[in-house]
C-alpha cells in the first residue's frame, strides 16, 4: 500500500514545515513602513461621517454625534485631515474621533499595522484636543509624552503630521 506524501510537504524545508505546525505562534506581518504610511494617508483622507457616525452617544459628552458631524460639515471639516489640522477644531468632534480610534485599537492586535494607525489617530485626536481641554483624556502627561515619542520614532508620517507631533511633544515637555 502506497503512503500518501504530497510533493509540497516532501520538498518543504524544516523551517516552512515548522511554521505550519506552530499555528499559534506569531509570525511577522508582511507589512513594510511604506504600507503603513499609505494607511495613514488613507485615514487622513477618510470622510468623518462614515467612521464617526457609528460612535455611541454614551461615549461622548455633550452634542449627539449626528449633530456634531452636521456642524463639522458646515465648517468644511469633512476628513480627519481637515479636523486634525483645523485652526479651531470642534472639541466634540475631537472627542468622537478619540473614541472611534480608541475602539479601533481595542479591536486590533497590538502593534499590528491597523493598531498602529488607529493608535496614531487616537493620539493625534487627544493631542489636538488638549489645546482646548486638557481633560479630553485621562492619560497622564508622561503617558502622552511616551506615546508621542513612540509615534515620532515608529510611524512614518508626512512632514505636517511630524510637525504637529513635535509641537505637542514640546508642549508636553514644557508642562511641569
Amino acid at each position: 500500500m502506497a503512503k500518501f506524501r504530497p510533493k509540497s510537504i516532501v520538498k518543504s524545508g524544516s523551517t516552512r514545515l515548522l511554521s505550519l505546525i506552530n499555528l499559534d505562534e506569531t509570525t511577522p506581518d508582511p507589512w513594510n513602513p511604506d504600507d503603513i504610511a499609505a494607511m495613514v494617508r488613507h485615514q487622513f483622507m477618510a470622510p468623518l461621517d462614515f467612521d464617526l457616525s457609528a460612535v455611541e452617544e454614551t461615549k461622548t459628552e455633550g452634542t449627539a454625534p449626528r449633530q456634531t458631524l452636521t456642524q463639522a460639515a458646515t465648517a468644511h471639516i469633512r476628513t480627519f485631515e481637515d479636523l486634525l489640522f483645523h485652526a479651531e477644531p470642534p472639541l466634540e468632534l475631537l472627542r468622537l474621533s478619540k473614541e472611534f480610534f480608541k475602539n479601533r485599537t481595542q479591536s486590533q492586535r497590538k502593534d499590528s499595522p491597523e493598531w498602529q494607525v488607529a493608535y496614531l489617530f487616537y493620539l493625534l485626536s487627544i493631542l489636538v484636543g488638549r489645546r482646548r481641554d486638557p481633560r479630553i483624556s485621562g492619560l497622564t502627561r508622561a503617558e502622552l509624552l511616551r506615546a508621542t515619542e513612540w509615534a515620532l520614532s515608529r510611524v512614518r508620517v508626512d512632514r505636517k503630521t511630524r510637525k504637529l507631533l513635535a509641537q505637542a511633544r514640546k508642549r508636553l515637555l514644557a508642562e511641569s
